[in-house]
């Protein structure tokens, strides 16, 4: 096998918008004058799986991977813990890992930056054990995750990625429930009523998802209080605006580890967006250096 290899998720938005042969096409070119050896595959379903399972039981030194963050956070598992590197190429819809490591959703200037990119060690969260590289969310959130999956196939419209995720994040709005949770973090106690509560991997920036470091050794949690319709449409106007750390309602600290126990065995969890059912209690903790990612050389100077 090369010594990078790239596959592409044949069912990820941007390809499924665009023409998939000519989204290899332009990969394979921008990789051409590549010093290593380099193989491109443009697979979907269970052959993007076994592609990405192939290629970290290879002698690949970089596997990159073309999707969205569920694509990206598969490929995360698989690489922890290793001396190979990941790469990020945004093909989703949030694409939120890819904005913390500074790799545009552009097609075009994402290739030529991952083309010259240079590898970095970064933290990555867990769940019970399970790993995500951004964040992971409960109530509204994994409303939101279980909402996408039901209207992800709902339309044929170009770019209707977008038109789902507005559907999906509107129908997780108007019926979240209630989560009373008892918060053990490092010696600090909460009992909480929210409708939504997610624990990111390192501090998100001031005004989004995005992550200034990517290596501080922190979980932060934020959770949001008062259920009722006024609050829960200011929290989500002050998300949007990017001021959303201004908003009282909205509770947040950091840790490196944190316990949520509720009186139910399991809950819906959002990893990465991609939702799954755990056993309570809830165990986050961040994984320090936990895996090497291609960071743009501006970024990587950065720290």
């Amino acid at each position: 096998m090369a010594e990078t290899v790239i596959i592409l998720n044949a069912r990820a938005g941007t390809i499924r918008d665009l023409q998939p042969s000519q989204v290899e096409a332009d990969v394979r070119e921008a990789f051409a004058g590549h010093t290593e050896s380099v193989d491109v595959e443009l697979v979907e379903g269970d052959r993007f799986i076994k592609a990405i399972d192939a290629a970290a039981s290879s002698e690949a030194k970089t596997i990159i991977v073309g999707g969205g963050d569920g694509s990206v956070g598969y490929a995360a598992r698989k690489l922890l813990g290793s001396d190979r590197t990941l790469g990020v190429l945004p093909l989703g819809t949030m694409n939120l890992f890819a904005r913390s490591l500074g790799i545009p959703a552009d097609l075009p200037a994402a290739l030529d930056i991952l083309a010259s990119a240079q590898p970095k060690r970064v933290d990555l969260g867990a769940v019970n054990d399970r790993i995500f590289h951004t964040l992971s969310g409960l109530g509204y959130f994994a409303e939101v995750a279980r909402a996408r999956a039901q209207v992800r196939e709902d339309t044929n419209l170009p770019f209707g990625r977008y038109i789902a995720a507005a559907r999906a994040s509107l129908r997780a709005f108007t019926r979240p429930g209630i989560l009373e949770l008892t918060i053990d973090a490092e010696g600090d106690r909460r009992e909480i009523e929210t409708y939504a509560l997610f624990i990111g991997n390192n501090r998100l920036s001031d005004t989004g998802f995005d992550r200034p470091r990517l290596d501080e050794g922190l979980l932060e949690v934020h959770y949001a209080e008062g259920a009722d319709f006024g609050n829960r449409m200011q929290a989500a106007i002050d998300l949007f605006a990017g001021r959303w750390r201004e908003n009282p309602a909205i509770q947040s600290f950091t840790t490196r580890t944190v316990t949520v126990r509720s009186r139910r065995p399991r809950l819906w969890v959002s990893v990465d967006g991609e939702l799954c059912r755990l056993e309570t209690p809830l165990r986050f903790e961040v994984k320090p250096d936990a895996i090497s990612v291609l960071l743009p050389a501006e970024k990587h100077a950065a720290g």
